[in-house]
């Protein structure tokens, strides 16, 4: 399969888009860090909330969110499930500290692209966006193995055809 023609912007392919949502501003400080490091990616907003988050992402029309699930307000998956209903095509990444299966699962459900421990987000953020941007899907290699094979076959039956981009998977 061809890889889509990159955008383009003043006679240059433009750099995917990315919003930050998390309630803690030392990890929105962090995942600019990360990005910042790269000169792939142009941050386009943040965002401390869901409610703030649904809005934004609808005049900011990112090509990518990273997102925080445990905020006060609108958590992530509510936030994802509003942003999915305007904008099915923008990719989500959810963010977290959580690594119930339980939540790997309903995260995918409300509509996530991708499944980024906090834990792995230093070495693993920019690959996780690469893998969703290309019309995959991630999951943190901390994951267990079963359940993110187990979220992909869902995915791949619900007509997803997603790819799993998990590190140590293909």
């Amino acid at each position: 399969m061809l890889a889509p023609l990159p955008k383009w912007k003043n006679g240059r392919p433009a750099m995917p888009k990315v919003f930050i949502v998390d309630d803690h501003a030392f990890i929105r400080r962090g995942v600019q860090g990360i990005l910042k490091g790269s000169a792939e990616w142009e941050l386009c907003g943040e965002a401390d909330n869901g409610n703030d988050a649904v809005r934004l992402a609808g005049e900011l029309k990112p090509d990518a969110i990273v997102m925080d699930v445990s905020m006060p307000g609108m958590n992530g998956l509510e936030a994802t499930r509003a942003i999915r209903k305007a904008d099915p095509d923008v990719k989500i990444v959810l963010l977290t500290l959580h690594e119930s299966s339980e939540l790997v699962r309903n995260a995918f459900q409300a509509g996530v692209n991708g499944y980024l421990l906090k834990t792995d987000a230093e070495q693993e953020l920019v690959r996780a966006l690469r893998a969703v941007l290309e019309q995959g899907k991630y999951v943190s290699p901390r994951i267990d193995s079963a359940v993110a094979k187990a979220v992909g076959q869902e995915k791949s039956l619900n007509g997803g055809g997603a790819k799993d981009q998990g590190a140590g998977r293909s």
